[in-house]
């Protein structure tokens, strides 16, 4: 196969051997500028001087003579002009249309389109005249005179803009063409080079195509094209030639070099594969490289990315038999660890919020997520290893894990400075993270800071990657300590975040290859003008290749159509191009596209494959056109078990009778019965959920500020023995929202009551609280009322025979209260969830067969053993549980249980009437003694529930893949 670079630099050879030495040569890239050279040395039968040989970017700036400025020391530079017609000019908000303004400028410039009458277009007069006639000579709103306000800006500070730059020899991108493009006459004449010879150009500026017809109108130049008949034709509707059929028809070129036929008439093999997902592609890619080179092992390949976030899939599954290939497009540094560790720490400083304290200061506050995010980065433990080995740093040993388990332990939502510090007891990385930042200079030290604390990790392990990325970040802060330096601007921590990204999204990681290897991973731009026997081009999706239609201008649509600025028509265009000129003298290709789907990274078939297939491949019968689905082969197979059975083996039955002589409590014979799997990931293998930092008032800790609340209520009544009357609970009332507030402090430590949700929570605590305290002021029958315990734990022991010997089981339970209302001992349980009667009603016929295993009793169960604990007291101490009723003779109390729901305060204290009530204990003790020899029972294994309903909030469904 004879490349199109290989067929320019013979004739050039052939044409200018004499004088080679004198030719300048323009390609659209410096790849291709590389690539050009070698194959001229391949032309020339004996050594020749080169020729200068450039990227068309490269060699308008030569031409130019003068600096083209980074863009951020454009922006600034803008910024300051801009302040100069407008002073209240915000630089956060400038920030964020400063950098499309200079595109605009410079796309303006690189069209050499007429700066004035593109102004006066803009104006208002003409603006209203193109929306709507009718408003002329009508008020304009505040809203429409500052947009026009900010065209006429706008308008000074281009001129400004430019005036400054000349005067220091300096430009922008835009700005170095138009230069040139107004001087090319003078070029021309100069003698510097022979002649001008521009290979493999499309799509190009309007200042190009004068510099380049200038130098034709003179005889320097010679054009050198590389098209096909299948795009050129005219009145085809085919994109990729819509700029060199405008070159054709306008330029009248004595002879048009070069136009072939390849894509009607070469036979080719083209493989359209659909994956599953978009990193599978990767594999694929290597996959087919291998058998590509299995072939022929000097096979000619191309690996194309047009999303250059597949590079690392791909370079981990080149195979082994391929040892050198050539990456050219380098890896994003915004793909790295590093960049993850900065973007977190930024997130630190900027997602935290101002709060008033009681002192009266206003206090910066870190939220916890993000500190917790930044802690647990791989490069932070591992300084936090690195100082685990070092012996004379002991007091620092495992210090981030300390103020991890700080800031959950103490809830710790929002986190100041100072308190981070203390925590991390002012270790330096600490002070370097956690400082407050007010200005970039502040930003760019603890930047400093921090690359020499983690460099002092990195480089005791010589030849890491970390060691590559600390440099190159390096000079990145480096650069941007450079540029801000000397201004009086300060720069906010959101606007030096922007520049950030804006050095580190150019930042690019290279790799050392072999330039000419056989083997090329590149990008879609960097293919111009090169050819490849063998192409895999992955992400052939749309909004991919091609690129989605953005509107990446301050200006409208209509003015970008008028003055032949470039739209994302014109976008498409060049992409076309580039992918129909790669196909040209390819032999094999494979097109990747990711499967519609509703996972990430799926997407609809590029219009391309459709064209290849129903176009292309229909008028040139050479093509092989096959649409394949990339399956996975799957070499094992593992049968899953749904199920998971857990048998009780000796060892588990020996700690299941610890478990029932510590207590068996009401929560653990619900859990065994609604799930017997779940009673033994907490109670045997002892399986504890994760804490965690709570922001919104859970459910649990909602029900302990209620259950605070009243206990702090009673308790002096339960100290003194005294009966609750009802100016007790007015008072009650009337202290009752500070109470509320104190407790809720004091449960939730960092998540506060002013706000969001919790605030919210606060309120209905008050609410619920509060229509409880006056249903006991209007009940007739409540009040006077004796609290006789409070969250007091009470137990009774039975001996339970299981086989031949008899087990001690202490069955126990967590009163919230016990009182006395008349004669009517009860032992009350708070819900802050909804329970109705229905729920504590036993029915007789299911006290044997479902009472102990159907889980909708778990509330009747509950008050069944409350009630037997309670009766079991006053039978063998009764003096234990009436302390504070002296007054009632205990032959006379009736024990019963029941539960207090907030939630159906009317229904008042729902008390269990069981079936069995005149034989309670002995029947209750026959219930309690089957459940334990069903515990017990080793034909019956743990497993895990089949009603999901019990699954919703378990902590261990994750474990049952539920």
């Amino acid at each position: 196969m004879q490349t199109f670079l290989e067929l320019t630099a013979k004739y050039v050879y052939e044409k200018y051997k004499e004088n080679i030495s004198e030719l300048c040569i323009i390609l659209p890239s410096r790849r291709a500028s590389f690539f050009f050279k070698n194959a001229l040395a391949q032309a020339a039968p004996e050594p020749i001087w080169s020729p200068e040989v450039s990227g068309m970017e490269d060699f308008i700036t030569r031409l130019a003579k003068t600096d083209v400025l980074e863009p951020i020391n454009l922006q600034l530079e803008l910024y300051d002009l801009m302040r100069e017609q407008d002073p209240t000019l915000d630089f956060d908000q400038f920030v964020t249309w400063g950098g499309t303004l200079l595109d605009d400028f410079s796309r303006i410039d690189q069209n050499l389109v007429d700066t004035s009458k593109l102004f006066e277009y803009l104006s208002e007069a003409k603006a209203l005249e193109r929306w709507d006639p009718k408003h002329l000579g009508t008020e304009l709103s505040p809203t429409m005179k500052k947009y026009f306000s900010l065209w006429d800006n706008i308008e000074k500070t281009y001129h400004n803009l430019k005036k400054r730059l000349l005067e220091n020899k300096q430009a922008y991108t835009g700005m170095a063409f138009r230069k040139v493009a107004e001087g090319i006459e003078g070029i021309a004449k100069d003698p510097g080079c022979a002649q001008y010879i521009f290979i493999g150009l499309n799509a190009l500026t309007n200042s190009e195509e004068k510099i380049i017809r200038t130098l034709l109108k003179h005889n320097k130049a010679e054009v050198l094209f590389d098209s096909d008949d299948f795009y050129m034709d005219e009145g085809t509707p085919n994109r990729a030639g819509s700029f060199l059929r405008k070159y054709k028809s306008t330029w009248k070129l004595e002879e048009w070099r070069w136009q072939q036929n390849l894509l009607l008439t070469d036979e080719k093999e083209i493989n359209v594969i659909g994956v599953a997902n978009a990193s599978m592609q990767g594999k694929l890619a290597g996959q087919l490289l291998q058998e590509i080179r299995q072939q022929d092992k000097h096979a000619q390949v191309a690996i194309i990315l047009p999303d250059e976030t597949l590079l690392l899939p791909v370079l981990h599954s080149i195979p082994d038999e391929v040892p050198n290939y050539n990456v050219t497009m380098g890896l994003s540094f915004k793909g790295t660890p590093l960049y993850n560790l900065i973007d977190l720490l930024f997130d630190v400083h900027l997602t935290g919020v101002t709060q008033l304290q009681e002192s009266g200061y206003k206090v910066y506050q870190y939220h916890h997520l993000t500190v917790t995010k930044l802690l647990t980065h791989p490069f932070i433990r591992r300084y936090e290893l690195y100082l685990s080995e070092q012996p004379e740093q002991e007091k620092h040993h495992g210090f981030i894990q300390r103020v991890l388990d700080l800031i959950v332990q103490d809830n710790r939502v929002l986190i100041t400075a100072n308190d981070l510090l203390k925590m991390g007891g002012h270790q330096p990385l600490f002070e370097t993270l956690f400082t407050s930042w007010r200005d970039c200079d502040d930003i760019i030290a603890s930047l400093y800071k921090l690359i020499d604390l983690l460099r002092e990790v990195y480089s005791h392990q010589p030849n890491t990657i970390e060691t590559e990325y600390l440099y190159i970040f390096y000079t990145i802060v480096k650069r941007l300590d450079t540029i801000f330096d000397c201004r009086e601007q300060k720069i906010s921590v959101r606007s030096f975040r922007k520049f950030l990204n804006e050095l580190i999204g150019s930042q690019r990681l290279p790799f050392s290859g072999e330039p000419i290897s056989d083997v090329q991973i590149m990008g879609m731009l960097e293919t111009r003008a090169l050819d490849f026997e063998n192409l895999i081009i992955l992400s052939v999706n749309e909004n991919t290749l091609p690129a989605p239609k953005r509107h990446e201008s301050l200006m409208p649509y209509d003015v970008l159509k008028q003055f032949g600025l470039p739209t994302y028509a014109e976008t498409e265009g060049a992409m076309a191009y580039n992918f129909y000129r790669l196909l040209q003298r390819a032999k094999r290709v494979n097109l990747l596209y990711v499967l519609p789907s509703d996972t990430y990274g799926s997407g609809e078939k590029s219009r391309f494959i459709l064209q290849l297939q129903n176009d292309l491949a229909f008028r040139n019968p050479g093509i092989k056109f096959r649409d394949l689905t990339a399956a996975v082969e799957q070499q094992q197979t593992r049968k899953y078990d749904e199920d998971i059975v857990i048998q009780k083996d000796s060892q588990t039955q020996e700690q299941l009778r610890k478990e029932l002589q510590r207590g068996l409590y009401p929560s653990h014979l619900n859990m065994y019965i609604n799930c017997s799997l779940q009673y033994y990931f907490s109670r045997i293998a002892k399986i504890r959920e994760m804490d965690e930092v709570e922001e919104q008032l859970g459910a649990d800790q909602f029900g302990t500020i209620v259950h605070q609340v009243l206990e702090d209520f009673f308790r002096p009544f339960e100290q003194n023995g005294q009966p609750i009357e009802q100016q007790h609970v007015r008072l009650m009332l009337a202290q009752l929202s500070d109470k509320v507030e104190s407790e809720f402090r004091k449960v939730t430590r960092g998540a506060t009551p002013e706000r969001g949700m919790n605030y919210l929570l606060y309120k209905v605590a008050v609410q619920v609280l509060e229509k409880y305290l006056e249903s006991l002021l209007e009940s007739k029958d409540e009040l006077p009322l004796y609290v006789l315990r409070l969250e007091e734990q009470l137990e009774a022991t039975l001996q339970v025979r299981v086989g031949d010997e008899l087990i001690p089981v202490k069955v126990a339970g967590k009163a919230d209260r016990i009182d006395l209302k008349g004669n009517e001992l009860r032992v009350i349980d708070y819900k802050t969830g909804k329970v109705e009667r229905a729920q504590v009603t036993v029915k007789p016929d299911d006290v044997a067969l479902h009472f102990t295993t159907d889980p909708k009793y778990d509330k009747a169960r509950q008050l069944w053993l409350y009630q037997y604990i309670l009766q079991r007291n006053l039978q063998q101490a009764p003096q234990n549980i009436l302390r504070n009723a002296r007054h009632v003779s205990p032959q006379s109390i009736v024990a019963k249980s029941g539960i207090l729901s907030f939630r159906n305060l009317d229904a008042g204290v729902l008390s269990a009437n069981f079936p069995f009530e005149d034989d309670f204990i002995p029947v209750s003790e026959g219930l309690f003694s089957k459940f334990v020899n069903r515990l017990l029972d080793p034909e019956e294994p743990f497993r895990k529930t089949k009603d999901l309903e019990v699954c919703q909030y378990c902590p261990y469904r994750g474990i049952c893949a539920r």
